[in-house]
C-alpha cells in the first residue's frame, strides 16, 4: 500500500502572515521542516493572484494555491504527472477558476450600496493610500492587493443589522457573502472547501492516498477546514468557536493566531503523525 502523502492546506492573514505586520519569521522552524520532508504547503487565501506570488517567492514554495476565497486554483504547469481539465492557461499556471469576473461583482456591490443607501466602500474604490492605512501594507503589496480578479472586498458602516441586509441582498442576486477578518467579501458561488476538493481529487490521482490538513483562524476559512481530513483553528482571544466546527472529526484548537501559534501547529501536526 501507498504510503500517505500529507498535504497542507493554509490560510495566509492571520494564520501563517501576523494580522499586523504579515511577517512570517516565527513560522520558520516548521516551515524548513515542511520543505525537508516535501510536505506541501498550498497557500488558500483571500489575497489576490498577484499578491501570493509575493509571498510564495519569499518562501520559496512552488505548489499549487488558491486565490481570492477560492476564486482561482492556480496549478504550475508540469506539476503533476497527469493532464485534467482546466479553464484558461494563464502565463506559467493551469488555471481552474470557480469565480465569477470582478468587474461584474464590482457592479453588482454598487446596486446594492444604491438600493440600501448603506456606507459601503468596496477594494475597487480605495486607493493605494488607503489600503496602507487600514491593512498596514507597505505599497508595493498594496498594488498587489488591487489587482482583483474574483471578489471584492468591502467596509461596512453599521453592525449586525446591517449585516443581515447585505447579507439578504448578495443571496437574493445569487452571490456569497463571507467574514474575512478585516473586511466582508462579496465573491460567485466559490469558496475556499470547492477549491481544497478539486485539489485533493488531484494529489489522491498523483499520490494514491493522501492525508489533508487545513489551517486557518477565520469565518472564510470554515469551508476549508470542514473539507481536510484534520482541520486545525487557530482561535482569537475572547472568541468562540465556529458552531459548524464543533462536530468535525479530528479538530485540533490552538489559542493564538498568526506565525508563532501557526508554527506550534504545524510541529504538532509533523509529531502526532510521525513524519
Amino acid at each position: 500500500m501507498t504510503i500517505p502523502k500529507l498535504v497542507l492546506f493554509s490560510d495566509l492573514d492571520g494564520s501563517l502572515l501576523d494580522p499586523k505586520t504579515y511577517s512570517f519569521k516565527s513560522a520558520l522552524p516548521s516551515l524548513s521542516i515542511l520543505k525537508f520532508k516535501r510536505i506541501p504547503l498550498v497557500l488558500s487565501s483571500s489575497k489576490t493572484r498577484a499578491e501570493i506570488e509575493w509571498y510564495r517567492k519569499r518562501l520559496d514554495n512552488h505548489h499549487p494555491f488558491v486565490s481570492e476565497n477560492g476564486g482561482g486554483i492556480f496549478i504550475p504547469e508540469n506539476y503533476f504527472s497527469f493532464s485534467f481539465s482546466y479553464d484558461q492557461k494563464r502565463e506559467r499556471y493551469l488555471v481552474i477558476e470557480l469565480g465569477q469576473c470582478y468587474p461584474c461583482i464590482v457592479n453588482i456591490l454598487k446596486k446594492i450600496k444604491n438600493e440600501t443607501g448603506f456606507e459601503i466602500k468596496g477594494f475597487s474604490e480605495m486607493t493605494e493610500k488607503e489600503l496602507v492605512s487600514i491593512c498596514g501594507l507597505s505599497e508595493e503589496v498594496a498594488r498587489l492587493a488591487k489587482k482583483r480578479e474574483y471578489d471584492e472586498p468591502f467596509l461596512l458602516e453599521g453592525g449586525e443589522e446591517e449585516i443581515k441586509v447585505i447579507k439578504k441582498k448578495i443571496e437574493e442576486k445569487g452571490l456569497y457573502y463571507s467574514w474575512g477578518g478585516r473586511f466582508h467579501h462579496l465573491m460567485g458561488k466559490n469558496d475556499k472547501g470547492k477549491a481544497i476538493k478539486i485539489l485533493k481529487t488531484l494529489y489522491k490521482k498523483e499520490f494514491s492516498h493522501i492525508t489533508s490538513i487545513g489551517i486557518g483562524d477565520s469565518l472564510n476559512d470554515l469551508p476549508m477546514l470542514l473539507e481536510v481530513d484534520y482541520p486545525i483553528f487557530l482561535r482569537k482571544e475572547k472568541s468562540s468557536l465556529p458552531g459548524a466546527l464543533s462536530f468535525k472529526k479530528n479538530l485540533k484548537v490552538i489559542q493564538g493566531t498568526g506565525p508563532e501559534a501557526w508554527n506550534l501547529a504545524i510541529l504538532d501536526v509533523i509529531r502526532d503523525h510521525h513524519l
